[in-house]
This record gives C-alpha cells, sequence and structure tokens, in this order.
C-alpha cells in the first residue's frame, strides 16, 4: 500500500506531468462531451436559446419517428452484411497472405494495406466514381463482358449495397493486421504435429487455425461491429447532404440522423437522445459479446 508521502512524491509528480496532456484531452474532448451529451438528452435546446426540460419526452418522440426507426434498421441491416462478410474474408486473406508463397507476396499485402492510409471521405469519393452508372470502373466492366450495367448509386435497392462494399474496403486493411498477428502466433510444431497424423491444409485450418486464432476474431468482431454502428463517413459522401427522400429511406443511418437533427434542424436535445440510444445498443451488444465469448474463444 503506497504512504501519502510517496503518492506525492517526485516520481508520482513526474508522472501525473507525463500523462496530463492525454488525460486532459481525453477529459475535454470525450468524457464531458459524452456528459453534457446524456444530460441535453432531457431537455430541448436549439443551441442559442436557454435549455428546458423535457424530461423523457426525447425518448418518447423516439419511439414513433419514423426517420430514427427506418436509420436504425438501415444501420442494422449493413452491420449484419458487413461484420460476417469482413470476418471470413479477412480470415481466408490472413491465412494466404501469412505464408510466402512467391516472391510477390510482399506486393500483395501492401495493396491489402493501403486503404489503412485512406481517409474514409477520400475512399468514399473514389469509391462514387467507381461506382457511377456512366462512367465507373465497375459498369465500365459489365459493359465490356456484355452485361447490364447496375445503378449503384441511384437505385433504393442497390444503395446500401454500395456502401457496404465500401465498409468492407475499408475494414480489410486493420482488421488483416490483426488477423495475420494471431496466425504467426501460433505455433508451427501444431501444424508438423497434425500432418504427420494425416491431417489435410482444411483439417489443418478449421482444427488449428481457427480455434487458436477466435481471440483474434473476436477482437475484429468487436471492434468491427462498433465501427458499423457508427457509419456516417461513407454513407454522407455517398448520399449527399440532400438526397431523394427514396435514397434517404434506402441508406440513412443512425449517426446520419444525429447530425440532421443536430446540426441541420439544430435539434440538439433530440439528437443527444439519440446519441445516446446509439450508445446503449453498442454497450447491450458489447456485453452481450463478452458474456458469449466465453463459450468459443480459446486463450490457451
Amino acid at each position: 500500500m503506497l504512504s501519502k508521502r510517496s503518492f506525492f512524491g517526485r516520481e508520482s509528480v513526474q508522472a501525473f506531468f507525463l500523462i496530463a496532456p492525454n488525460s486532459l484531452g481525453l477529459i475535454l474532448f470525450y468524457i464531458v462531451p459524452i456528459i453534457t451529451s446524456i444530460v441535453l438528452a432531457f431537455f430541448q435546446w436549439d443551441g442559442l436559446s436557454a435549455p428546458t426540460w423535457a424530461g423523457l419526452g426525447n425518448f418518447v418522440q423516439l419511439t414513433k419517428d419514423r426517420l430514427f426507426i427506418n436509420s436504425f434498421v438501415n444501420t442494422l441491416t449493413y452491420t449484419v452484411v458487413v461484420v460476417p462478410l469482413l470476418t471470413v474474408l479477412v480470415v481466408l486473406l490472413g491465412v494466404l497472405l501469412s505464408r510466402d508463397f512467391t516472391k510477390f507476396d510482399k506486393y500483395f499485402r501492401t495493396l491489402f494495406f493501403l486503404p489503412l492510409m485512406t481517409i474514409p471521405v477520400v475512399a468514399a469519393l473514389t469509391w462514387k466514381w467507381l461506382l457511377n452508372q456512366e462512367y465507373g470502373l465497375l459498369n465500365g466492366i459489365l459493359k465490356a463482358v456484355g452485361l447490364h450495367t447496375i445503378p449503384w448509386l441511384s437505385n433504393p435497392h442497390y444503395i446500401l449495397s454500395s456502401i457496404a462494399i465500401i465498409g468492407l474496403w475499408l475494414g480489410i486493411a486493420y482488421n488483416l493486421i490483426v488477423i495475420i498477428a494471431g496466425i504467426k502466433g501460433i505455433p508451427a510444431s501444431y501444424y508438423e504435429a497434425a500432418q504427420l497424423d494425416g491431417a489435410s491444409p482444411i483439417h489443418c485450418f478449421f482444427g488449428i487455425t481457427v480455434p487458436l486464432l477466435t481471440p483474434s476474431i473476436f477482437f475484429v468482431v468487436v471492434t468491427q461491429l462498433i465501427a458499423c454502428f457508427q457509419l456516417f463517413d461513407p454513407a454522407f459522401v455517398i448520399l449527399g447532404s440532400d438526397p431523394p427522400g427514396t435514397l434517404k429511406n434506402a441508406a440513412n443511418t443512425i449517426v446520419m440522423s444525429i447530425y440532421e437533427n443536430g446540426f441541420t434542424y439544430f435539434k440538439m436535445g433530440y439528437s443527444s437522445a439519440q446519441a445516446f440510444v446509439l450508445f446503449i445498443v453498442i454497450l447491450i451488444i458489447t456485453a452481450i459479446q463478452f458474456w458469449g465469448q466465453k463459450k468459443w474463444v480459446n486463450y490457451d
């Protein structure tokens, strides 16, 4: 147990000074805004006049707001599609890229890591051109092979899929690093012993790689779920600030709804209530994941 003298000693004071910049940034730009947002969720405020107490009024209004419910469904659909696909994709790519098959392997790794260096807004703008119905590369390829072009960005049936493609592309790089690091941490002796027993590569993959990779997979699933529920940049760039009603209904997300109510309609209290609901949803889902991981994640 530390004495009072040691707690305020020279080394402690130096430690406080070292952690002060990050601690102040955390308090000023994260903790204070979070607490302020939670408090504002119970008020009506336009950002200029004095806040007025609303109690649970903002939350009651959320249950009747079709736009918010629609944005929640869109976000949930996006998450359900992107998270499993991304997880499977990075595991398969991780297995391939963690082995040195050819002298070009390092170039392929660089190619897959490039999205990590790209700002989400820039990536979305690039994909907006690639998915353009008239001049986009994807439709150009479809034309070249004699297929019909797809209205990726102008049809409500395809707009959310287009955003999901961008989300997958952006999510590969960082998560691939995590998966490859996990694969590199698996002892080679396990595979050697399995091969001596006559195990095929498929048996090694499902019997050794996947079970021992579950901690990395769990990390990818948790972080990607949180990122998907906070989707904003790609969707906002693809839809624009004032999209047609049909496209907005098809691809509007929770964070876009929060932004619109807060900074377009100046309903700061209502947007704070939406943010609070989003926080609770993410907290519950994350808690369920940590509770459930005991049954399938192997830390041995």
